[in-house]
C-alpha cells in the first residue's frame, strides 16, 4: 500500500482539471454569416448544429461572396475543413412545378422539395452531388486538405419545417466529415 500526503494528494486533484484542458481542441461545427441574404437559411442551420465534435463550416444562403468571405472560405479549407457553401436567389419555379424536388446523391440519396435552385456549372474534377431536373445544383470537391460542397438549392430554410430527409442529408455529411482524416 502506497500512503499518500494530502499535500500531494490535493496537488493531484487540483492540477487534473487543468491537465485535462490541455487535450488539442476538439473541430467543431459552425456556422458562419459571411453575407447571408436567406435569414430563414442561417436559423435552419443554426437550430440544427449545435455544439457537434466535427469540422464542419456552414456558410448559409449567400447571394455572392466577396474577397473577405472568399479568404475566409480558402482559410478554413487549408486547415481541412468541410466547407458547405450554400448559395441563395435562383429563379423562382413555375406553376407547373408542382412537385419539385432536388435529388442528393451523396452523401445519403434523398430528395428534398425546392423552388428556386441555382444551377451550377461543375468544374474538371467537382463531383455532382444533386440536380434539379437533371440540371446541377449540388458539386463537391477536395480543395488541398479540406473538402468544398457547393448547394444551388437553400438546405436551411427546410429545418424549419422538420423535414426528415434534409435532417438525414446534414446527419450524413457530419458523419462523412468525421470520418475524413483531419490535419487540423
Amino acid at each position: 500500500m502506497m500512503r499518500v500526503s494530502r499535500r500531494v494528494f490535493l496537488g493531484a486533484a487540483c492540477a487534473l482539471p487543468a491537465v485535462g484542458r490541455c487535450e488539442e481542441p476538439r473541430p467543431r461545427c459552425r456556422v458562419v454569416d459571411l453575407g447571408c441574404v436567406l435569414r430563414e437559411s442561417l436559423a435552419g442551420f443554426e437550430g440544427q448544429i449545435g455544439d457537434l465534435p466535427h469540422d464542419v463550416v456552414i456558410v448559409p444562403g449567400i447571394g455572392s461572396l466577396n474577397k473577405d468571405g472568399d479568404r475566409a472560405i480558402r482559410g478554413f479549407l487549408a486547415r481541412g475543413a468541410t466547407v458547405l457553401l450554400e448559395y441563395a436567389g435562383g429563379a423562382q419555379g413555375s406553376r407547373e412545378d408542382y412537385f419539385p424536388y432536388v435529388e442528393y446523391f451523396w452523401p445519403v440519396r434523398v430528395k428534398i422539395r425546392e423552388f428556386a435552385p441555382v444551377r451550377l456549372e461543375p468544374a474538371p474534377g467537382e463531383e455532382i452531388i444533386a440536380t434539379f431536373r437533371e440540371q446541377p445544383v449540388g458539386l463537391r470537391h477536395k480543395v488541398g486538405r479540406g473538402t468544398l460542397i457547393t448547394l444551388g438549392s437553400p438546405l436551411g430554410p427546410v429545418f424549419l419545417t422538420g423535414d426528415p430527409d434534409a435532417q438525414r442529408w446534414l446527419d450524413s455529411l457530419l458523419a462523412q466529415a468525421e470520418c475524413a482524416p483531419r490535419g487540423i
